[in-house]
């Protein structure tokens, strides 16, 4: 019996750092983990985040549902991430526009960069820029686009994914350095875009390829020209703006995850594991690369860094441009 008092001390130890101990040291997940997208079912990113939450849900043995909440320039779907407690079941899938709306907007109800963990990128991409065949028949080149709109000033109309967008702001940068007059339609994501060009509501857009590819297959789009510093393997008959003699394209696009500010580290370390798992697999691999993305799968850490870059450039050109969403 004399034994029993430091047997009872040792059980109250336990229980108290059981109790003290994170909830993600405790089963993670044990519970449906939710992704907000910030685009409509159906895009890019729609694609994007569906596909590895199918991995995830397998390999992880819960739900990984898809939560889309698309408007207000991705800042609906980051608000509600932000807002959400940093126990790994809230995830946010977004691209650039997560750093650009700091320069786009006047007041943001959360900080891009302090109130997010980066967790990794998904995929890089570059940006097509595709026309109508039937709105824009005799428009086969870049120069043609240019030279067209130069004779038609305000009569070619472009949908972009959202109003500040990367997709809205290489239009705009376009229309500068070439000396045109473009009419930007903002749409609330990729899905919505693909229709208007499918239908001809616009005459042209810079978007991604899996969004055109259908389009492109059909000979309802035709791709003029690409961002970024290389010909993708996918179209290499394509040129990139640079080679074109447009500087200040180079830039890639992403889709990534992020997650609230201060999840534990363990949490991010898991979820980090996984999405990177999910993309190296190989029947994901080969869906991505089919559609012109090149793989991610960054370290927390190291994309961070990347957030960080992109904010910096972002919001510099969008305030050297002077575009405001408010």
């Amino acid at each position: 019996m004399k034994h029993i008092p430091h047997i009872t001390a040792g059980l109250l130890a336990l229980a108290t750092l059981a109790i003290a101990m994170p909830a993600s040291a405790q089963g993670y997940p044990n519970r449906t983990i939710k992704i907000v997208v910030n685009s409509a079912g159906g895009g890019g990113n729609d694609f994007i985040a569906r596909t590895i939450a199918e991995k995830m849900q397998v390999s992880m043995k819960v739900p990984v549902v898809i939560d889309n909440k698309p408007g207000a320039s991705g800042v609906i779907a980051s608000d509600i991430v932000a807002k959400s407690p940093a126990d790994g079941y809230t995830m946010l899938f977004n691209g650039p526009l997560i750093v650009q709306t700091a320069a786009l907007l006047s007041k943001l109800p959360y900080d891009p960069l302090k109130d997010f963990t980066p967790l990794t990128d998904v995929i890089r991409t570059p940006l097509w820029l595709a026309v109508n065949t039937e709105k824009l028949p005799n428009v086969k080149t870049l120069k043609d686009f240019v030279d067209y709109a130069k004779a038609n000033p305000g009569k070619i109309s472009y949908g972009s994914v959202g109003s500040g967008s990367s997709h809205h702001l290489y239009g705009f940068r376009l229309a500068e350095a070439a000396g045109l007059d473009l009419l930007h339609v903002p749409y609330k994501g990729g899905a919505p875009v693909t229709v208007a060009m499918m239908s001809g509501e616009v005459s042209a857009t810079f978007l991604d390829l899996v969004s055109l590819k259908p389009l492109v297959a059909s000979g309802k789009v035709r791709l003029l020209t690409v961002t970024g510093t290389q010909r993708p393997a996918l179209t290499p008959d394509v040129p990139t703006l640079s080679e074109l003699g447009y500087k200040g394209f180079e830039s890639y696009g992403w889709g990534a995850f992020f997650l609230p500010a201060n999840t534990p580290a363990d949490v991010v370390q898991r979820l980090h594991a996984e999405v990177a798992a999910a993309i190296r697999s190989p029947d994901v691999a080969a869906k991505f690369t089919d559609v012109g993305f090149e793989l991610g799968g960054t370290p927390p850490a190291q994309f961070a860094s990347t957030v960080q870059s992109d904010y910096t450039r972002w919001t510099t050109l969008i305030k050297q441009a002077g575009v405001k969403l408010d």
